[in-house]
């Protein structure tokens, strides 16, 4: 762990010289709801129990170049950048901070070579990120990569393919908020958001075949309520060519969607 990390009450925590506000549990039920960002410095959209899996994990990984998919209001990126301090970490969305807080943090603490923000990249541009990439890295392999995008199938599984190879071998993949398809089982109001959009269960789902298909290529895989996460194998890979939805048997795949074609980047099911 670079810096220190202690949790000041339910909804405020510290990670080195930030102070970092996240979204009470009660908030909907208030009769005013409002959140305090008095003494905060961001706001992080996150529960507690995964912010204390995320500080678990960066402790024993101590990840030097780490790849942030999504930043919105850009507590995620200062709050990686606070607990690792990275030799480098990139931050990417399609769209710039919702507040000045991190481009103002990054400047007031000189980390411009540090960290690097990408607020035009949309996350399904195998290209994009492939170039992207290979300027802040060169030949140098990821340690941690965390995606906290678009949550939607087609654009996360297209960022996956092209950054989960870059991973060196013990390095760790993060995709958060798997789960959005699937309502409660007592919740009869409805049946998960984005009713015309294909589950993000399917990439998970896929990846639990290639663990069965492929040896090697991820080494361990933990599926939480909030996140799945995999470490990397020692499998070398061909990172122009990989594509995790070939990396099982016509059996394996026939448990997921028969005879159905994804587009990546629609995330929508192919014509």
């Amino acid at each position: 762990m670079a810096r220190e990390f202690a949790w000041e009450s339910d909804e405020r925590c510290v990670a080195g010289n930030s102070t970092f506000q996240i979204l009470p549990a009660d908030l909907l039920t208030r009769e005013h709801p409002q959140i305090s960002m008095e003494g905060a410095d961001f706001l992080l959209f996150k529960e507690p129990a995964l912010i204390d899996h995320h500080v678990a994990v960066l402790s024993g990984l101590r990840p030097r170049n780490v790849v942030e998919l999504g930043v919105m209001e850009g507590g995620g990126t200062a709050l990686l950048s606070e607990l690792v301090a990275p030799r480098r970490l990139v931050a990417i969305d399609r769209r710039p901070p919702m507040s000045p807080n991190l481009r103002d943090y990054v400047s007031r603490a000189g980390l411009e070579d540090v960290v690097r923000i990408y607020d035009d990249a949309d996350q399904a541009d195998r290209a994009r990120l492939a170039a992207i990439v290979s300027e802040e890295f060169g030949d140098e392999p990821l340690d941690f990569v965390l995606d906290d995008c678009s949550h939607l199938y087609g654009p996360t599984r297209a960022s996956f393919n092209e950054l989960f190879p870059r991973l060196r071998p013990g390095g760790i993949y993060t995709i958060e908020d798997w789960r959005w398809a699937h309502a409660l089982l007592d919740d009869e109001s409805h049946e998960g958001l984005w009713p015309d959009e294909v589950p993000l269960t399917r990439l998970v789902f896929e990846l639990v075949l290639a663990l069965a298909s492929v040896p090697d290529l991820i080494a361990d895989i933990t599926v939480e309520n909030e996140f799945v996460q995999l470490t990397r194998g020692k499998a070398d890979v061909d990172r122009s060519s990989f594509d995790i939805s070939t990396c099982s048997r016509p059996r394996g795949r026939a448990l997921i969607a028969p005879d159905e074609r994804v587009d990546d980047r629609a995330g929508v099911p192919g014509d």
